[in-house]
C-alpha cells in the first residue's frame, strides 16, 4: 500500500472520539478512515432501508450506521469495502458494550482509490472507568465485524455528537432522532418543532379526553410527539412551532401509527409525566423544515390518500366557505386555493379551520405545503391535513426557482388541471390486477407503505362465526357503532342520539380458497349479504330464534366462488404489524365473461419443438398462459420483436440461457403497457407505448419485463424501429465505452461491420470523433455500405483480403486502439497483430469456435500491453443493465430521434413467418435489423 494513501488516515482518530475527554469537535475534526464492511441492516417489512458499516483508522476499528440520508454512498456504488471516506457529520455512542458511530454526512475520497484492509485494526478497547459509565441500547450488534456480544448491561452511555458544538453542558449527551428506538432508555433530542396542530378531544363509551401532538426535527430525521390529558395540560403551551428544544426520557418510544401521521419514521414518541422539556438558548444548527416534494403533474401517479409535501405558486385564492359534516354534522371552514407550477400543470388545494379563516397570503406568492392529502376528487386535489403545515416564500432552492420562473414566463401560462382525469379509484390510475392468492404473497402486496389493489377469484372455505356483525346507529349515514345503555335505549356518540333498537351490520371475516393458496379477507355489510343471502339483522334474528337453522346458513355460504376485488394494505394490531386484506367488493361468477378471461389468459408464443433444432422447427404455440408480473414488472402487449444472433443459437441449443430468463426466445421488443406489478416505476402508466429489453420472451403476444429495462418510444420512431433499438444499441454501447473504454481521438475496428451491433457501433465512433473507423465484412457491397453510408473509415472483404495486413498497412504498423469482435477462434491470431500498443480488444462472440488453433502467437500481450476481454450483456444483473438503458437514453436517444443516428431495418417479417427470418439472419447477406411484427 503506497505511504500516502497511509498517511492520509488519521491513526488513532476513533480512541480520542471515544475516549478522549475533550469534545469531538476539537479532538478530531472530519477523521478520514478506511470502510472495511458494509451491509444491510435486516429491518421491517416496508421500513427504510438501513446499513451497518465498520470503519477502521488502522490502530482500531468502530461498527457504525448510516443514517438514511446517507444511503446514497452505498446506492451510488461509491462506499464500498476498501474505500476511503471523510465524515463529515457524526454521533457517536456505546451501545451494549461496544462503540457505534452514526454517520449523518460523508464523503468517500474516490482519488485514494481502494484497497485491502490496512494493517491489523483491534477492536475498541474501553477505558477502565468506563465499566462504571451507563451504557445505550440503541443499535444490537450481535458480533458484527469480530466483536462477540458483550455481557447486557443494566446502564447505558450516549457520548458527544459531532454535529452538536453549541449543546450545553447540562445537554452534552445528545441523540439524533435518527437512533431512537424502544430499546433506548436515557436520552435527550435536541429538535425544532415544525407543526403544532390544535388540542383535539374525544369522548367514547371508555371515557373522554384530549391530545395534543408536535413533529420534531433534526438533522437526522423527524418524529411525531404525542401528549394526552395531563401531559397535554402541561406542555401544550410550552411548544410553539419553530422554536427548538430540548426533549429528556422518560418519553415512550412506541411504533408509529401510519394513519394519523405524516412523518416518515417508524417510531413516535408519547409523552409522560417526567418527560422534561425545555426551550434551547440555541436556535441554529438545526433544520427549519423537511420537505420532499412531488411536482403538481406527478400527482396523477399518485395514489388516492398518500400524503405528499409539494411546493407551487399561489395562483388564486377562493372565498371562505362551510360545509356540514354527514357523519358528525359538524361544520367546518374551508377555502379553496390554486396551486401552479412548472410542469404546466395547476391543482385545487383545500385549507381547513382556522388556517383557512386567518389565510392572509398573498396571491403570486410561493408556497411550500407539508402534509398534503391526495384526493381523487375531481380527478386530482389536495387536502392540508390538520398535522401539516405551509412555509410562505420559504428560502429555499426550489422556492427561488419557481419565482424565477413565474416571473418570467409563468403569470402569463395556461395551465392544464386533472379534472376529468378518470378516477383511479382502487388502483391509483392503474388496472386492478387479476391475482392469484399465491402471487398475492409472493409479490408482497400491502407490505410497502402504499396500499396494493387486487381481483382475486376464489371459493369460501369458511365463515367466522364470532363477531359476525355489530349493532349500527340508524341515522342515515352514520353506521357508527352504538350502544345499550339501558334496555331499548341504543346510545350513538357521534350522533349524540338514542334509538329503540340497532341495525346490525356485517364484519365479517372469511377464509377463501384457489388453486394456488388460502387467504383470509375482511368483508363489511355488502359483501356480507352477498355471501350470506340475508341482512344482518335477520341473521342475528335468526340465532336467537333457531341456532342450528344460524349455524346452516354459514355452512350455506361455504364452497361459493366469487370474484373479490381486494385492498392490501399493512395494518398495526396490538403493536404488530400484519397485511390486511380488506374485500371492497365481490361479485358472483359470470360463467360467460369468465370462460372469455380464460380464453384471453391462453395467448400464443412461439416454441420450439422438442427444445431445440434448426428454423423449421419453430412454431407458434397457443397454449401457453399469459405471463404474470413481478412486483417491479410491467406486463407488455407486444407490438413487434427483434432478432438477434443469439437467438439462433438459443434456438440450436448452443447458447447458455441465464436463470432468470424464460425459455422463450427474444430478448428486444415494442409495445403497450398493459398492467403492472406491485413495485413497479411510477414514471409508466398503463397504455403507454415502450420499447425494451427483456432477458427473454418477446417471441410473443405478452411479455413480463422489468420497467428498470422499459423506455418510452418516441414518436419519430415506428414500431419496427424501437424493436430493433435495445440489444442491438446498448451492446454497441456496453462495448465501445464501459468495457472498451473508448474516447474520443481513439481508432476503433468493428467486425462484422454490416450486422445490427457493428451498424450502431460504427455510427457511434463517428458521432464520438474516433480518428479512423475501420470494418470488416463479406462482400463489397456491405463494406460500400459501412463507408458510403455509415461514415466508416474502410473496409476489408476477409473472403478476398487479408484484413489484418491491410490494417496495418492503412495505420502505418500502428494498428488500432480498440477492436470489437464476435468471431472468435479464426480472428484471434489476427486481433492480436492488429491491435495497437496499450490496445483493447473486446469479444462479444465466438461465431468461429472456441478453442484456438496450434501455433497461436500469444507474445503481443505482453509486448503490446494488449487487454483481452469477453462481455456478455444478456447475464448482467437488472441494476447493471438498467444503467445501460439510462446511459441509452441520456446519450444515443436524442441523437436517434433528431436524426443523426439512424436505426435501419432489413426487412420486417409478420411473426407466422418467423421461420424464414431465422432462415434469412443465418444467410448473413443482411445489413439492418430483421423485425417480426404481431398483427
Amino acid at each position: 500500500m503506497a505511504s500516502h494513501v497511509v498517511s492520509q488516515v488519521n491513526q488513532g482518530s476513533l480512541a480520542a472520539i471515544f475516549n478522549s475527554s475533550e469534545d469531538p469537535n476539537t479532538a478530531v475534526s472530519q477523521p478520514v478512515l478506511q470502510c472495511v464492511q458494509v451491509k444491510p441492516l435486516a429491518g421491517q417489512q416496508g421500513a427504510p432501508e438501513r446499513f451497518r458499516v465498520v470503519f477502521s483508522d488502522i490502530n482500531n476499528f468502530v461498527q457504525s450506521m448510516l443514517a438514511t440520508q446517507a444511503n446514497h454512498v452505498v446506492h451510488d456504488g461509491k462506499l464500498r469495502k476498501g474505500c476511503f471516506v471523510r465524515l463529515k457529520s457524526y454521533q457517536a455512542n456505546q451501545v451494549k458494550g461496544k462503540r457505534i458511530i452514526i454517520v449523518l454526512d460523508l464523503d468517500v475520497l474516490e482519488e485514494l482509490g481502494e484497497c485491502d484492509k490496512i494493517g491489523e485494526p483491534k477492536a475498541l478497547e474501553f477505558k477502565a472507568e468506563d465499566d462504571n459509565k451507563p451504557q445505550s441500547t440503541t443499535i444490537a450488534t450481535n458480533g458484527f465485524y469480530g466483536n462477540k456480544p458483550a455481557q447486557q448491561q443494566n446502564q447505558q452511555q450516549s457520548l458527544p455528537s459531532r454535529t452538536n458544538p453549541n449543546s450545553s453542558a447540562s445537554h452534552a449527551n445528545i441523540y439524533p432522532i435518527e437512533a431512537l428506538s424502544p430499546y433506548a432508555h436515557k436520552w435527550t433530542i435536541k429538535a425544532r418543532c415544525t407543526s403544532k396542530p390544535p388540542i383535539r378531544t374525544w369522548h367514547n363509551k371508555n371515557g373522554e379526553g384530549k391530545l395534543f401532538s408536535v413533529n420534531l426535527l433534526d438533522e437526522s430525521g423527524e418524529i411525531k410527539a404525542t401528549g394526552f390529558n395531563d401531559q397535554c395540560d402541561a406542555l401544550y403551551d410550552v411548544f410553539q412551532e419553530g422554536q427548538v428544544y430540548y426533549i429528556t426520557s422518560p418519553c415512550r418510544v412506541n411504533m408509529a401509527k401510519k394513519q394519523f401521521s405524516n412523518v416518515n419514521n417508524d417510531y413516535e414518541l408519547s409523552f409522560e409525566r417526567d418527560t422534561l422539556v425545555e426551550k434551547a438558548e440555541e436556535q441554529n444548527g438545526v433544520p427549519q423544515v423537511r420537505f420532499n416534494f412531488t411536482n403538481i403533474a406527478d400527482l396523477q401517479t399518485v395514489e388516492k390518500d398518500t400524503t405528499i409535501d409539494t411546493i407551487g405558486v399561489l395562483k388564486e385564492i377562493g372565498e371562505t366557505g362551510q360545509i356540514v359534516s354527514k357523519t358528525t354534522s359538524k361544520p367546518y371552514d374551508k377555502r379553496d386555493l390554486t396551486l401552479v407550477d412548472n410542469t404546466g400543470y395547476s391543482v385545487k388545494l383545500t385549507i381547513w379551520g382556522d388556517t383557512a379563516q386567518k389565510f392572509d397570503v398573498m396571491p403570486e406568492s410561493v408556497v411550500a405545503f407539508k402534509g398534503l392529502k391526495v384526493s381523487d376528487f375531481g380527478g386530482r386535489s389536495l387536502s392540508l391535513l390538520s398535522s401539516g403545515s405551509m412555509t410562505i416564500d420559504p428560502d429555499i432552492d426550489e422556492a427561488h426557482k419557481l419565482k424565477g420562473w413565474y416571473d418570467a414566463q409563468g403569470k402569463n401560462d395556461t395551465f392544464m388541471s386533472h379534472q376529468g382525469m378518470s378516477s383511479v379509484g382502487a388502483a391509483g390510475g392503474r388496472s386492478e390486477v387479476t391475482k392469484s392468492i399465491m402471487q398475492v404473497k409472493e409479490e408482497n402486496l400491502g407490505m410497502s407503505e402504499n396500499t396494493d389493489y387486487f381481483t382475486t377469484k376464489a371459493t369460501i372455505i369458511y365463515v367466522k362465526q364470532d363477531n359476525v356483525s355489530y349493532p349500527a346507529c340508524l341515522s342515515e349515514g352514520c353506521n357508527k357503532k352504538v350502544l345499550e345503555v339501558e334496555p331499548g335505549q341504543w346510545r350513538c356518540e357521534r350522533c349524540d342520539k338514542t334509538h329503540p333498537k340497532p341495525e346490525h351490520r356485517y364484519i365479517m371475516s372469511i377464509n377463501v380458497s384457489d388453486h394456488t393458496g388460502q387467504l383470509w379477507l375482511s368483508c363489511f355489510d355488502d359483501v356480507g349479504r352477498m355471501i350470506m343471502g340475508m341482512s344482518a339483522d335477520q341473521l342475528m334474528e335468526l340465532k336467537e330464534m333457531d341456532e342450528k337453522a344460524a349455524g346452516d346458513a354459514f355452512q350455506e355460504a361455504n364452497c361459493k366462488t366469487f370474484v373479490f376485488k381486494c385492498r392490501a394494505k399493512m395494518d398495526t394490531f396490538q403493536d404488530q404489524q400484519r397485511v390486511r386484506y380488506q374485500v371492497s367488493g365481490a361479485n358472483a361468477l359470470n360463467y360467460s365473461s369468465e370462460c372469455t378471461k380464460l380464453t384471453q389468459m391462453i395467448k400464443e408464443y412461439l416454441d420450439i419443438q422438442h427444445g431445440t433444432g434448426p428454423a423449421t422447427s419453430l412454431f407458434i404455440n397457443p397454449s401457453v398462459p399469459k405471463p404474470s408480473a413481478k412486483p417491479t414488472d410491467a406486463i407488455v402487449k407486444v407490438k413487434c420483436f427483434g432478432l438477434n444472433r443469439m437467438d439462433l443459437l438459443q434456438r440450436e441449443g448452443l447458447y447458455p440461457i441465464p436463470p432468470q430468463a424464460p425459455k422463450t426466445l427474444g430478448v428486444e421488443f415494442s409495445g403497450t403497457i398493459e398492467s403492472f406489478g406491485s413495485d413497479a416505476e411510477k414514471e409508466f402508466k398503463v397504455g403507454d407505448e415502450v420499447f425494451g429489453l427483456a432477458y427473454g420472451g418477446a417471441y410473443a403476444e405478452y411479455i413480463a419485463v422489468s420497467t428498470h429495462m422499459l423506455m418510452h418510444r418516441p414518436k419519430e420512431l415506428s414500431w419496427e424501429q424501437a424493436a430493433g433499438v435495445p440489444e442491438t444499441w446498448i451492446t454497441a454501447t456496453q462495448a465501445m465505452y464501459l468495457v472498451g473504454g473508448f474516447t474520443p481521438g481513439k481508432s476503433i475496428l468493428w467486425h462484422a461491420g454490416a450486422s445490427s451491433v457493428s451498424i450502431a457501433g460504427i455510427q457511434l465512433s463517428r458521432i464520438d470523433k474516433a480518428s479512423a473507423i475501420y470494418v470488416t465484412a463479406g462482400s463489397q457491397e456491405k463494406i460500400d455500405f459501412c463507408v458510403k453510408e455509415l461514415g466508416a473509415t474502410a473496409g476489408f472483404n476477409y473472403n478476398t483480403q487479408d484484413w489484418a495486413e491491410e490494417i496495418l498497412e492503412a495505420t502505418d504498423g500502428k494498428g488500432v486502439d480498440i477492436v470489437i469482435d464476435f468471431i472468435g477462434q479464426n480472428y484471434f491470431q489476427g486481433n492480436l497483430d492488429v491491435a495497437a500498443r496499450d490496445g483493447h480488444i473486446v469479444n462479444l462472440g465466438t461465431m468461429s469456435g472456441t478453442k484456438l488453433p496450434a501455433g497461436v502467437d500469444i507474445g503481443a500481450f505482453i509486448r503490446k500491453r494488449i487487454r483481452f476481454e469477453g462481455s456478455s450483456l444478456r447475464s448482467r444483473d437488472e441494476e447493471y443493465q438498467g444503467k445501460l438503458r439510462n446511459t441509452l437514453a441520456e446519450h444515443t436517444a436524442p441523437m436517434i430521434k433528431d436524426g443523426r443516428l439512424k436505426v435501419l431495418v432489413e426487412k420486417v417479417f409478420p411473426w407466422e413467418d418467423v421461420v424464414k427470418a431465422h432462415q434469412l439472419m443465418e444467410t448473413n447477406q443482411t445489413k439492418g435489423k430483421i423485425i417480426c411484427r404481431i398483427d
